[in-house]
């Protein structure tokens, strides 16, 4: 597991400092890119924070971060995602009566991916590396390095429609503690849609299924976004996690539904 964790670092560090390079055609004149690229590029991002407090006859507190981070240069387009969440609840003994905070929800896991963009940029080869950990969830770990091609099918103004996938390595642990790995089918969707002047569709969908018959994933994140005021937002999220083989009577898929404010740069 240190090994692989070492490969995926090691991936995410060198799509950092990706070579600049110029491309063999231009657009063509129909098209524009997303936005000017200048020699070191242009960087955009986002960072969500949501919060949930409630008390009286149930205690509870949650707070949710992720952040996004966009570096696109004239031949690589660099991804990077962390996201976390903690919840904690004030559960009341049976006997005494006397209430403790209790960790209910606790995950995080970061993801990193590089595309090299071929001839016009729609087309490209990807290294990707993620990892997730989840306290209370059917798999504690959760581990992935795939490579592949992606094809930008779509692109206008700020709205854009990527499909990729590749062949790849998982590595998982189970709550019990049994590790599973072995080779995987990588596949995405993702697409950022402007409804309006102000707001925004978002809808991510990524699987890796298995080759060898452990567990499949699936992960699916809808997103709608409405600017507030200036960089400030406000999201709705709705993020529907699947495993095909999860251990005893665990449920097979886990979904999750929240409201944040969001800031973009």
């Amino acid at each position: 597991m240190h090994f692989f964790l070492t490969v995926v670092g090691t991936i995410l560090a060198l799509s950092v400092f990706g070579a600049q390079a110029t491309e063999t055609e231009s657009l063509p004149d129909s098209e524009e890119p997303l936005q000017p690229i200048g020699f070191f590029g242009t960087v955009t991002g986002s960072v969500e924070l949501g919060f949930l407090l409630t008390s009286g006859n149930t205690d509870a507190f949650a707070i949710r971060a992720n952040s996004e981070l966009v570096h696109d240069l004239q031949v690589f387009r660099n991804k990077y995602q962390l996201h976390s969440l903690i919840q904690k609840n004030n559960i009341a003994n049976s006997e005494s009566g006397e209430k403790h905070r209790v960790t209910t929800a606790n995950r995080y896991g970061f993801a990193g991916q590089s595309n090299y963009k071929l001839v016009t940029g729609r087309e490209s080869i990807f290294g990707r590396g993620s990892y997730s950990y989840d306290k209370f969830a059917a798999f504690r770990e959760q581990a992935t390095l795939v490579g592949g091609y992606g094809n930008r099918l779509y692109e206008q103004q700020t709205s854009y429609l990527d499909l990729e996938t590749g062949p790849g390595f998982a590595y998982q642990r189970t709550a019990a503690g049994t590790n599973n790995s072995g080779a995987i089918w990588f596949f995405a969707a993702n697409m950022d849609y402007a409804i309006f002047a102000n707001s925004r569709f978002r809808q991510t969908v990524e699987g890796a299924l298995s080759l060898n018959g452990e567990n499949s994933t699936w992960l699916s994140r809808s997103s709608i976004t409405a600017q507030i005021v200036d960089k400030l937002s406000m999201r709705f999220n709705f993020v529907v996690r699947h495993n095909s083989q999860p251990e005893g009577s665990l449920r097979k898929t886990d979904t999750e539904t929240s409201a944040s404010l969001v800031y973009t740069f």
